[in-house]
Protein backbone atom coordinates (compact mmCIF):
# COMPACT_ATOMS: atom_id res chain seq x y z
CA UNK A 1 0.00 0.00 0.00
CA UNK A 2 1.48 2.84 -1.01
CA UNK A 3 4.86 1.13 -2.34
CA UNK A 4 5.36 -0.63 1.64
CA UNK A 5 6.08 -4.15 1.17
CA UNK A 6 5.66 -6.85 3.93
CA UNK A 7 9.25 -7.15 5.31
CA UNK A 8 11.00 -8.69 8.25
CA UNK A 9 9.30 -7.51 11.64
CA UNK A 10 11.29 -5.51 14.20
CA UNK A 11 11.03 -6.30 17.81
CA UNK A 12 8.95 -3.24 19.68
CA UNK A 13 9.73 -2.84 23.63
CA UNK A 14 7.68 -1.72 26.15
CA UNK A 15 4.06 -1.80 24.50
CA UNK A 16 1.53 -1.04 26.93
CA UNK A 17 -1.53 -3.11 26.96
CA UNK A 18 -5.22 -2.10 28.02
CA UNK A 19 -8.15 -2.88 28.09
CA UNK A 20 -11.25 -1.97 26.18
CA UNK A 21 -12.78 0.97 27.62
CA UNK A 22 -16.11 0.14 25.76
CA UNK A 23 -17.87 -3.30 27.47
CA UNK A 24 -20.36 -3.44 24.39
CA UNK A 25 -18.06 -5.34 21.95
CA UNK A 26 -18.87 -9.28 22.96
CA UNK A 27 -22.35 -8.18 22.41
CA UNK A 28 -21.71 -6.55 19.43
CA UNK A 29 -19.58 -9.41 18.11
CA UNK A 30 -22.49 -11.29 18.57
CA UNK A 31 -24.87 -9.35 16.83
CA UNK A 32 -22.71 -8.61 13.92
CA UNK A 33 -22.61 -12.95 14.18
CA UNK A 34 -25.72 -13.28 14.32
CA UNK A 35 -26.54 -11.15 10.89
CA UNK A 36 -24.07 -12.81 9.12
CA UNK A 37 -25.84 -16.22 9.86
CA UNK A 38 -29.04 -15.22 9.59
CA UNK A 39 -28.13 -12.94 6.30
CA UNK A 40 -26.01 -15.17 3.85
CA UNK A 41 -25.55 -13.48 0.40
CA UNK A 42 -25.72 -15.18 -2.48
CA UNK A 43 -22.45 -13.72 -3.85
CA UNK A 44 -21.09 -13.36 -1.00
CA UNK A 45 -17.39 -15.44 -1.47
CA UNK A 46 -17.19 -18.51 1.26
CA UNK A 47 -15.18 -17.73 4.05
CA UNK A 48 -15.29 -13.72 3.95
CA UNK A 49 -18.05 -11.59 5.69
CA UNK A 50 -21.23 -10.66 4.27
CA UNK A 51 -19.79 -6.88 4.17
CA UNK A 52 -16.34 -6.67 5.37
CA UNK A 53 -14.80 -4.13 8.07
CA UNK A 54 -11.35 -4.00 8.06
CA UNK A 55 -8.56 -2.19 9.74
CA UNK A 56 -4.76 -2.59 7.67
CA UNK A 57 -2.62 -2.74 9.61
CA UNK A 58 -3.28 -5.34 12.64
CA UNK A 59 -2.00 -5.18 16.15
CA UNK A 60 1.98 -6.41 15.60
CA UNK A 61 3.30 -10.43 16.90
CA UNK A 62 3.85 -8.57 20.33
CA UNK A 63 0.55 -7.24 21.20
CA UNK A 64 -1.09 -10.21 19.84
CA UNK A 65 -2.99 -10.93 22.58
CA UNK A 66 -6.70 -11.45 23.53
CA UNK A 67 -7.24 -8.34 25.17
CA UNK A 68 -5.94 -6.53 21.96
CA UNK A 69 -8.02 -8.15 19.56
CA UNK A 70 -11.05 -7.80 21.52
CA UNK A 71 -10.08 -4.21 21.41
CA UNK A 72 -10.12 -4.28 17.55
CA UNK A 73 -13.29 -6.00 16.99
CA UNK A 74 -14.67 -3.46 19.67
CA UNK A 75 -13.73 -1.09 17.03
CA UNK A 76 -16.30 -2.66 14.41
CA UNK A 77 -13.54 -4.59 12.72
CA UNK A 78 -14.79 -8.60 11.07
CA UNK A 79 -11.66 -8.87 9.11
CA UNK A 80 -8.00 -8.50 9.96
CA UNK A 81 -5.13 -8.13 6.79
CA UNK A 82 -1.55 -8.39 8.44
CA UNK A 83 0.48 -6.77 11.23
CA UNK A 84 3.22 -4.43 10.12
CA UNK A 85 6.06 -5.89 8.34
CA UNK A 86 4.36 -9.39 9.48
CA UNK A 87 6.22 -12.50 10.29
CA UNK A 88 4.44 -14.72 8.07
CA UNK A 89 5.23 -17.21 10.50
CA UNK A 90 2.85 -20.39 11.29
CA UNK A 91 3.08 -19.45 15.16
CA UNK A 92 1.79 -15.82 14.99
CA UNK A 93 -0.75 -16.94 12.88
CA UNK A 94 -2.53 -19.39 14.67
CA UNK A 95 -2.20 -17.01 17.60
CA UNK A 96 -4.13 -14.26 15.59
CA UNK A 97 -6.54 -17.01 14.67
CA UNK A 98 -6.92 -18.42 18.47
CA UNK A 99 -7.33 -14.21 19.44
CA UNK A 100 -9.58 -13.40 16.83
CA UNK A 101 -11.99 -16.71 16.86
CA UNK A 102 -14.20 -16.08 19.73
CA UNK A 103 -15.07 -12.13 18.45
CA UNK A 104 -16.42 -13.19 15.11
CA UNK A 105 -13.56 -12.21 13.61
CA UNK A 106 -11.98 -13.73 10.40
CA UNK A 107 -8.26 -13.56 8.98
CA UNK A 108 -6.05 -13.19 5.42
CA UNK A 109 -2.91 -14.50 6.81
CA UNK A 110 0.73 -14.57 5.16
CA UNK A 111 2.31 -17.85 5.27
CA UNK A 112 5.67 -17.00 4.38
CA UNK A 113 6.21 -20.89 3.41
CA UNK A 114 4.46 -20.08 -0.23
CA UNK A 115 7.00 -18.30 -1.33
CA UNK A 116 8.42 -22.32 -1.47
CA UNK A 117 5.63 -23.49 -3.65
CA UNK A 118 6.15 -24.12 -7.38
CA UNK A 119 4.48 -26.79 -9.65
CA UNK A 120 7.62 -27.53 -11.15
CA UNK A 121 8.75 -28.77 -7.73
CA UNK A 122 6.65 -31.21 -6.90
CA UNK A 123 7.89 -31.85 -3.17
CA UNK A 124 6.61 -28.34 -2.53
CA UNK A 125 2.78 -29.34 -4.06
CA UNK A 126 3.27 -31.58 -0.82
CA UNK A 127 4.38 -28.51 1.49
CA UNK A 128 1.32 -27.03 0.01
CA UNK A 129 -0.60 -29.56 1.24
CA UNK A 130 0.41 -28.95 4.83
CA UNK A 131 0.15 -25.03 4.79
CA UNK A 132 -3.24 -25.40 3.59
CA UNK A 133 -4.47 -28.27 5.95
CA UNK A 134 -2.79 -25.64 9.20
CA UNK A 135 -5.56 -23.08 8.43
CA UNK A 136 -8.66 -24.75 6.41
CA UNK A 137 -10.78 -25.78 8.81
CA UNK A 138 -10.57 -22.92 11.12
CA UNK A 139 -13.65 -20.65 11.73
CA UNK A 140 -11.78 -17.67 12.14
CA UNK A 141 -9.48 -18.32 8.55
CA UNK A 142 -11.06 -16.61 6.05
CA UNK A 143 -8.35 -16.76 3.46
CA UNK A 144 -4.83 -16.25 1.69
CA UNK A 145 -2.93 -12.81 1.96
CA UNK A 146 -0.49 -12.81 -1.28
CA UNK A 147 0.81 -9.61 -1.38
CA UNK A 148 0.03 -5.95 -1.43
CA UNK A 149 0.04 -3.95 -5.08
CA UNK A 150 1.42 -6.40 -7.23
CA UNK A 151 2.66 -4.93 -10.53
CA UNK A 152 1.16 -6.61 -13.94
CA UNK A 153 4.77 -8.56 -13.91
CA UNK A 154 3.57 -10.64 -11.50
CA UNK A 155 0.78 -11.58 -12.60
CA UNK A 156 2.22 -15.17 -13.89
CA UNK A 157 2.95 -16.19 -10.22
CA UNK A 158 -0.16 -14.80 -8.52
CA UNK A 159 -1.82 -17.37 -11.09
CA UNK A 160 0.21 -20.10 -10.33
CA UNK A 161 -0.24 -19.59 -6.09
CA UNK A 162 -4.01 -18.84 -6.59
CA UNK A 163 -4.59 -21.95 -8.61
CA UNK A 164 -2.35 -24.02 -5.97
CA UNK A 165 -4.87 -23.23 -3.15
CA UNK A 166 -7.77 -23.84 -4.60
CA UNK A 167 -7.19 -26.96 -5.79
CA UNK A 168 -6.19 -27.37 -2.00
CA UNK A 169 -9.62 -25.34 -0.70
CA UNK A 170 -11.90 -24.25 -2.80
CA UNK A 171 -13.16 -22.65 0.57
CA UNK A 172 -10.50 -19.66 0.92
CA UNK A 173 -9.12 -17.59 -1.77
CA UNK A 174 -6.69 -16.16 -1.91
CA UNK A 175 -6.32 -12.28 -2.28
CA UNK A 176 -4.87 -8.94 -3.05
CA UNK A 177 -5.03 -5.42 -2.36
CA UNK A 178 -4.87 -3.91 -5.94
CA UNK A 179 -2.81 -0.38 -7.44
CA UNK A 180 -5.30 1.71 -7.87
CA UNK A 181 -6.46 4.64 -10.74
CA UNK A 182 -3.99 7.13 -9.51
CA UNK A 183 -1.06 4.60 -10.91
CA UNK A 184 -1.72 4.63 -13.89
CA UNK A 185 -1.77 7.29 -16.90
CA UNK A 186 -5.49 6.63 -18.31
CA UNK A 187 -8.22 5.13 -16.94
CA UNK A 188 -7.88 2.69 -19.94
CA UNK A 189 -4.74 1.31 -18.30
CA UNK A 190 -6.50 0.93 -15.15
CA UNK A 191 -8.95 -0.94 -16.50
CA UNK A 192 -6.23 -3.21 -18.41
CA UNK A 193 -4.55 -4.06 -14.98
CA UNK A 194 -7.43 -4.96 -13.34
CA UNK A 195 -8.97 -7.38 -16.08
CA UNK A 196 -5.30 -8.58 -16.94
CA UNK A 197 -5.23 -9.30 -12.86
CA UNK A 198 -8.94 -11.03 -12.81
CA UNK A 199 -7.69 -13.42 -15.82
CA UNK A 200 -4.62 -14.20 -14.30
CA UNK A 201 -5.63 -15.09 -10.63
CA UNK A 202 -9.30 -15.81 -10.97
CA UNK A 203 -9.68 -14.20 -7.67
CA UNK A 204 -12.80 -13.98 -5.45
CA UNK A 205 -13.13 -10.39 -4.37
CA UNK A 206 -11.53 -7.27 -6.37
CA UNK A 207 -9.93 -4.65 -3.83
CA UNK A 208 -7.84 -1.05 -4.50
CA UNK A 209 -6.91 1.73 -2.13
CA UNK A 210 -7.74 5.08 -3.61
CA UNK A 211 -6.68 7.84 -1.33
CA UNK A 212 -7.97 11.33 -2.50
CA UNK A 213 -6.91 13.93 0.67
CA UNK A 214 -3.43 15.40 -0.48
CA UNK A 215 -1.85 18.00 1.16
CA UNK A 216 -1.49 20.41 -1.97
CA UNK A 217 -5.21 19.23 -2.98
CA UNK A 218 -7.44 16.62 -4.10
CA UNK A 219 -6.69 13.58 -6.72
CA UNK A 220 -10.24 14.40 -8.18
CA UNK A 221 -10.36 10.75 -9.43
CA UNK A 222 -12.12 9.24 -6.76
CA UNK A 223 -15.50 8.43 -9.48
CA UNK A 224 -12.96 7.00 -11.57
CA UNK A 225 -11.40 4.83 -9.61
CA UNK A 226 -14.50 2.97 -7.94
CA UNK A 227 -16.38 3.21 -10.83
CA UNK A 228 -13.80 1.13 -12.84
CA UNK A 229 -13.05 -1.38 -10.26
CA UNK A 230 -16.84 -2.02 -9.82
CA UNK A 231 -17.18 -2.07 -13.56
CA UNK A 232 -14.56 -4.91 -14.17
CA UNK A 233 -15.73 -6.63 -10.47
CA UNK A 234 -19.45 -7.09 -11.92
CA UNK A 235 -18.07 -7.92 -15.59
CA UNK A 236 -16.93 -11.04 -14.23
CA UNK A 237 -19.35 -11.59 -11.23
CA UNK A 238 -17.34 -10.57 -8.48
CA UNK A 239 -17.81 -8.17 -4.86
CA UNK A 240 -15.26 -5.30 -4.71
CA UNK A 241 -13.84 -3.32 -1.71
CA UNK A 242 -12.10 -0.38 -1.25
CA UNK A 243 -9.65 1.33 1.22
CA UNK A 244 -10.19 4.51 2.31
CA UNK A 245 -8.12 6.72 4.11
CA UNK A 246 -7.40 7.52 8.15
CA UNK A 247 -4.14 8.33 8.61
CA UNK A 248 -1.84 11.35 7.81
CA UNK A 249 1.43 10.51 6.23
CA UNK A 250 3.68 11.23 3.56
CA UNK A 251 1.94 13.45 1.24
CA UNK A 252 -1.73 13.11 2.56
CA UNK A 253 -3.03 15.70 4.67
CA UNK A 254 -4.85 14.57 8.84
CA UNK A 255 -8.69 13.25 7.83
CA UNK A 256 -11.45 14.80 9.59
CA UNK A 257 -14.83 12.58 10.64
CA UNK A 258 -16.59 14.28 7.71
CA UNK A 259 -14.09 13.19 5.29
CA UNK A 260 -13.44 9.34 6.54
CA UNK A 261 -17.43 9.12 6.21
CA UNK A 262 -17.46 10.96 2.90
CA UNK A 263 -14.97 8.47 1.54
CA UNK A 264 -16.94 5.35 3.31
CA UNK A 265 -20.16 6.86 1.45
CA UNK A 266 -18.82 7.14 -2.49
CA UNK A 267 -17.71 3.20 -1.64
CA UNK A 268 -20.94 2.47 -1.06
CA UNK A 269 -23.03 4.12 -3.92
CA UNK A 270 -21.18 2.00 -5.88
CA UNK A 271 -22.35 -1.00 -4.29
CA UNK A 272 -18.85 -1.99 -2.53
CA UNK A 273 -19.12 -5.15 -0.22
CA UNK A 274 -16.32 -4.13 1.86
CA UNK A 275 -14.32 -1.02 3.60
CA UNK A 276 -10.80 -1.26 4.85
CA UNK A 277 -9.36 1.15 6.83
CA UNK A 278 -5.74 2.39 6.76
CA UNK A 279 -4.64 1.85 9.25
CA UNK A 280 -5.93 0.93 12.22
CA UNK A 281 -2.71 0.41 14.43
CA UNK A 282 0.18 3.07 13.39
CA UNK A 283 3.26 1.79 11.62
CA UNK A 284 6.90 2.16 12.71
CA UNK A 285 8.29 5.48 12.46
CA UNK A 286 9.66 6.13 8.83
CA UNK A 287 11.08 9.33 7.99
CA UNK A 288 10.03 9.20 4.66
CA UNK A 289 6.03 8.33 5.13
CA UNK A 290 6.72 10.22 8.64
CA UNK A 291 3.37 8.33 9.94
CA UNK A 292 1.09 10.47 12.09
CA UNK A 293 -0.86 8.43 15.38
CA UNK A 294 -3.86 5.90 13.73
CA UNK A 295 -6.84 4.39 15.96
CA UNK A 296 -4.17 3.00 17.93
CA UNK A 297 -0.31 4.92 18.49
CA UNK A 298 3.30 3.13 17.62
CA UNK A 299 4.84 2.52 20.72
CA UNK A 300 2.58 2.98 23.46
CA UNK A 301 -0.41 1.51 22.52
CA UNK A 302 -2.51 3.47 23.58
CA UNK A 303 -5.77 4.28 21.48
CA UNK A 304 -6.04 7.43 19.53
CA UNK A 305 -8.96 10.02 19.37
CA UNK A 306 -9.24 8.54 15.59
CA UNK A 307 -10.14 5.18 17.40
CA UNK A 308 -13.45 6.70 18.46
CA UNK A 309 -13.85 8.32 15.21
CA UNK A 310 -13.06 4.86 13.10
CA UNK A 311 -15.06 3.38 15.91
CA UNK A 312 -17.87 5.55 15.16
CA UNK A 313 -17.99 5.01 11.06
CA UNK A 314 -17.92 1.63 11.31
CA UNK A 315 -20.79 0.88 14.14
CA UNK A 316 -23.00 3.11 11.41
CA UNK A 317 -21.46 1.62 8.60
CA UNK A 318 -21.83 -2.36 9.46
CA UNK A 319 -25.86 -2.68 9.52
CA UNK A 320 -26.20 -0.42 6.38
CA UNK A 321 -23.52 -2.50 4.52
CA UNK A 322 -24.94 -5.72 5.14
CA UNK A 323 -28.11 -4.38 3.62
CA UNK A 324 -27.08 -3.04 0.55
CA UNK A 325 -25.33 -6.37 0.27
CA UNK A 326 -28.97 -7.78 -0.35
CA UNK A 327 -29.34 -5.30 -3.34
CA UNK A 328 -28.73 -4.93 -6.70
CA UNK A 329 -26.89 -2.13 -8.01
CA UNK A 330 -28.25 -0.48 -10.83
CA UNK A 331 -26.57 2.88 -11.30
CA UNK A 332 -24.38 5.63 -9.86
CA UNK A 333 -25.11 9.43 -10.53
CA UNK A 334 -23.81 12.50 -8.88
CA UNK A 335 -26.01 15.43 -8.23
CA UNK A 336 -25.10 19.22 -7.88
CA UNK A 337 -21.57 18.44 -9.49
CA UNK A 338 -20.20 15.50 -11.25
CA UNK A 339 -16.45 14.53 -10.77
CA UNK A 340 -14.23 12.89 -13.67
CA UNK A 341 -15.51 9.36 -14.68
CA UNK A 342 -19.18 10.59 -12.95
CA UNK A 343 -22.50 10.36 -14.16
CA UNK A 344 -24.73 13.60 -14.23
CA UNK A 345 -27.87 13.70 -11.94
CA UNK A 346 -31.07 12.68 -14.06
CA UNK A 347 -34.45 13.61 -12.51
CA UNK A 348 -36.74 10.75 -13.22
CA UNK A 349 -37.98 8.07 -11.02
CA UNK A 350 -37.88 7.06 -8.18
CA UNK A 351 -36.03 10.67 -7.62
CA UNK A 352 -37.86 13.39 -9.39
CA UNK A 353 -35.66 15.82 -8.10
CA UNK A 354 -32.99 17.02 -5.74
CA UNK A 355 -31.60 20.01 -4.15
CA UNK A 356 -28.33 19.87 -2.82
CA UNK A 357 -24.88 18.66 -3.78
CA UNK A 358 -24.63 14.16 -2.81
CA UNK A 359 -23.73 11.28 -4.71
CA UNK A 360 -26.71 8.33 -5.22
CA UNK A 361 -26.60 4.92 -5.76
CA UNK A 362 -29.42 3.29 -7.28
CA UNK A 363 -30.58 -0.11 -6.09
CA UNK A 364 -33.18 -2.56 -6.24
CA UNK A 365 -34.38 -5.12 -3.05
CA UNK A 366 -34.90 -8.62 -3.00
CA UNK A 367 -38.34 -7.65 -3.91
CA UNK A 368 -37.95 -5.20 -6.64
CA UNK A 369 -38.56 -2.51 -4.69
CA UNK A 370 -36.10 1.00 -5.48
CA UNK A 371 -33.73 1.77 -3.16
CA UNK A 372 -31.07 5.36 -3.21
CA UNK A 373 -28.23 5.53 -1.01
CA UNK A 374 -27.95 9.45 -1.10
CA UNK A 375 -23.96 10.27 0.42
CA UNK A 376 -23.57 13.75 1.26
CA UNK A 377 -20.96 15.37 -1.25
CA UNK A 378 -19.60 17.82 0.88
CA UNK A 379 -17.10 16.10 3.12
CA UNK A 380 -16.60 19.29 5.77
CA UNK A 381 -19.92 20.67 6.25
CA UNK A 382 -23.71 19.29 6.50
CA UNK A 383 -26.06 19.42 4.03
CA UNK A 384 -30.45 19.71 4.41
CA UNK A 385 -31.15 17.65 1.14
CA UNK A 386 -34.76 18.14 -0.38
CA UNK A 387 -35.55 15.40 -2.46
CA UNK A 388 -38.91 14.67 -4.21
CA UNK A 389 -40.44 11.45 -4.91
CA UNK A 390 -41.40 10.16 -8.97
CA UNK A 391 -44.40 8.94 -9.72
CA UNK A 392 -46.20 9.51 -6.10
CA UNK A 393 -43.65 6.87 -4.08
CA UNK A 394 -43.20 7.15 -0.66
CA UNK A 395 -40.19 7.28 0.79
CA UNK A 396 -38.73 5.29 4.33
CA UNK A 397 -35.21 5.50 5.71
CA UNK A 398 -33.31 2.81 7.01
CA UNK A 399 -32.78 2.82 10.71
CA UNK A 400 -29.26 3.28 12.26
CA UNK A 401 -29.52 -0.62 13.70
CA UNK A 402 -30.58 -2.13 10.06
CA UNK A 403 -33.55 -3.12 11.87
CA UNK A 404 -36.12 -1.57 9.90
CA UNK A 405 -37.54 1.30 8.11
CA UNK A 406 -38.78 4.84 9.28
CA UNK A 407 -41.12 6.52 6.97
CA UNK A 408 -40.14 9.84 6.04
CA UNK A 409 -43.07 12.47 5.67
CA UNK A 410 -42.98 14.77 2.57
CA UNK A 411 -43.50 18.72 2.97
CA UNK A 412 -46.02 20.62 1.34
CA UNK A 413 -44.47 20.82 -1.79
CA UNK A 414 -44.24 16.47 -1.66
CA UNK A 415 -40.27 17.16 -0.94
CA UNK A 416 -38.85 15.02 1.98
CA UNK A 417 -36.08 16.79 3.65
CA UNK A 418 -33.16 15.09 4.44
CA UNK A 419 -30.20 16.29 7.05
CA UNK A 420 -26.75 15.18 6.44
CA UNK A 421 -23.57 15.37 8.38
CA UNK A 422 -20.59 16.33 6.44
CA UNK A 423 -19.90 13.42 4.31
CA UNK A 424 -23.03 11.63 5.83
CA UNK A 425 -24.92 9.13 4.14
CA UNK A 426 -28.38 7.51 3.99
CA UNK A 427 -30.27 4.52 2.49
CA UNK A 428 -33.54 5.27 1.35
CA UNK A 429 -36.36 2.94 0.11
CA UNK A 430 -38.55 4.05 -2.17
CA UNK A 431 -42.67 2.40 -2.81
CA UNK A 432 -43.45 -0.18 -5.52
CA UNK A 433 -41.12 -1.45 -8.27
CA UNK A 434 -37.82 -0.31 -10.44
CA UNK A 435 -39.51 -0.17 -13.90
CA UNK A 436 -36.79 1.82 -15.44
CA UNK A 437 -33.69 3.99 -15.05
CA UNK A 438 -31.50 6.19 -17.28
CA UNK A 439 -28.82 8.38 -16.46
CA UNK A 440 -26.19 10.59 -18.88
CA UNK A 441 -26.84 10.21 -22.25
CA UNK A 442 -28.32 6.80 -22.23
CA UNK A 443 -29.07 4.57 -25.57
CA UNK A 444 -32.57 3.75 -25.83
CA UNK A 445 -33.84 0.42 -25.23
CA UNK A 446 -37.44 -1.81 -25.16
CA UNK A 447 -38.29 -4.89 -24.34
CA UNK A 448 -41.18 -6.81 -25.50
CA UNK A 449 -43.29 -8.61 -24.32
CA UNK A 450 -43.14 -7.46 -20.63
CA UNK A 451 -44.08 -9.80 -19.01
CA UNK A 452 -42.25 -12.64 -21.22
CA UNK A 453 -42.35 -16.08 -22.02
CA UNK A 454 -39.85 -18.73 -24.22
CA UNK A 455 -38.62 -15.14 -26.21
CA UNK A 456 -38.22 -11.18 -25.34
CA UNK A 457 -37.20 -8.79 -28.04
CA UNK A 458 -34.27 -6.57 -27.02
CA UNK A 459 -34.77 -3.03 -29.60
CA UNK A 460 -32.12 -0.60 -29.81
CA UNK A 461 -31.86 2.82 -30.60
CA UNK A 462 -28.78 5.70 -30.83
CA UNK A 463 -26.45 2.81 -29.21
CA UNK A 464 -22.91 4.09 -29.17
CA UNK A 465 -19.87 1.72 -29.83
CA UNK A 466 -18.47 -0.01 -27.18
CA UNK A 467 -21.66 -1.05 -25.59
CA UNK A 468 -22.67 -4.08 -23.73
CA UNK A 469 -26.07 -5.40 -22.89
CA UNK A 470 -26.42 -7.31 -19.70
CA UNK A 471 -29.10 -9.37 -17.96
CA UNK A 472 -28.80 -9.18 -14.12
CA UNK A 473 -31.11 -11.37 -11.44
CA UNK A 474 -31.84 -9.89 -8.28
CA UNK A 475 -28.51 -10.83 -6.36
CA UNK A 476 -26.59 -8.68 -8.98
CA UNK A 477 -25.36 -11.74 -10.62
CA UNK A 478 -24.88 -11.81 -14.41
CA UNK A 479 -27.23 -14.39 -16.28
CA UNK A 480 -26.97 -13.56 -20.07
CA UNK A 481 -25.15 -10.59 -21.98
CA UNK A 482 -24.93 -9.20 -25.45
CA UNK A 483 -21.04 -7.35 -25.32
CA UNK A 484 -21.74 -5.74 -28.75
CA UNK A 485 -25.44 -4.70 -29.51
CA UNK A 486 -26.09 -3.09 -32.76
CA UNK A 487 -26.66 0.84 -32.90
CA UNK A 488 -30.46 0.11 -33.47
CA UNK A 489 -32.29 -3.23 -34.36
CA UNK A 490 -33.56 -5.94 -32.60
CA UNK A 491 -31.62 -8.59 -30.37
CA UNK A 492 -33.84 -11.54 -29.33
CA UNK A 493 -33.22 -13.77 -25.92
CA UNK A 494 -35.06 -16.86 -25.37
CA UNK A 495 -33.95 -17.90 -21.44
CA UNK A 496 -30.39 -19.24 -22.65
CA UNK A 497 -27.63 -18.34 -19.66
CA UNK A 498 -23.56 -17.41 -20.18
CA UNK A 499 -22.91 -19.92 -17.90
CA UNK A 500 -25.13 -22.78 -19.72
CA UNK A 501 -28.82 -24.23 -19.02
CA UNK A 502 -31.97 -21.86 -18.92
CA UNK A 503 -33.05 -18.97 -16.88
CA UNK A 504 -35.55 -19.78 -14.14
CA UNK A 505 -38.70 -17.73 -14.38
CA UNK A 506 -38.47 -14.49 -12.12
CA UNK A 507 -37.43 -10.52 -12.07
CA UNK A 508 -34.43 -9.93 -13.96
CA UNK A 509 -33.12 -6.49 -15.10
CA UNK A 510 -31.92 -5.34 -18.21
CA UNK A 511 -28.66 -3.40 -18.45
CA UNK A 512 -27.56 -1.45 -21.45
CA UNK A 513 -24.09 0.97 -21.22
CA UNK A 514 -22.39 2.59 -23.87
CA UNK A 515 -19.86 5.39 -23.16
CA UNK A 516 -22.47 8.05 -22.74
CA UNK A 517 -24.57 6.38 -20.32
CA UNK A 518 -27.07 4.13 -19.07
CA UNK A 519 -30.19 2.13 -19.64
CA UNK A 520 -31.95 -0.13 -17.18
CA UNK A 521 -35.38 -1.98 -17.31
CA UNK A 522 -37.44 -4.46 -15.49
CA UNK A 523 -38.28 -7.99 -17.00
CA UNK A 524 -40.95 -10.05 -15.62
CA UNK A 525 -39.58 -13.63 -17.11
CA UNK A 526 -42.47 -16.39 -17.37
CA UNK A 527 -39.55 -19.10 -18.11
CA UNK A 528 -39.81 -21.26 -21.75
CA UNK A 529 -41.41 -24.32 -22.48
Amino acid sequence: MNGVRVGTWAALAGLLVTLPAHGDAPARAGRVAAMDAARTAISTPPGLPRFALFGWVSPPRESTTATRYAELANAGFNLTVLAWEDSGRVADNLARLAYTRPWGVRDLLLDQQLDRVTRSDPASLLLADSIVARYRDDPAFAGWYLGDEPAASGFPRLAELFGILRERDPTHSGWNNLLGRAAFASVADFRAYLEAYVAAAQPVVLCDDHYEFLVNGDRGQMAENIGTLAAVAREHGLPFWGIVLLVQHGDYRAVSAGMLRWQVGQWLAWGARGIGTFTYWTPAPDSNYDWQPAMIAWGSGARTPLYDMGRAVNLEVAPLGNVLAGMQWLATQYAGSSPAGGTPFEPGDPVAALAGRATLGFFADSLGAPCVLVANADSLAPQMLALRPGGGRAVARLRADGSGWDDLAPGPDGRVALALDAGDFALLRFSGLVDSLAAGEPPGLVLAPNPARDAVRFSFARVSSGARLTLLDLAGRRVWSAPRPPASGVITWHGERDDGGSAVPGIYFARLEDPGGVTIRRLAWLGGH
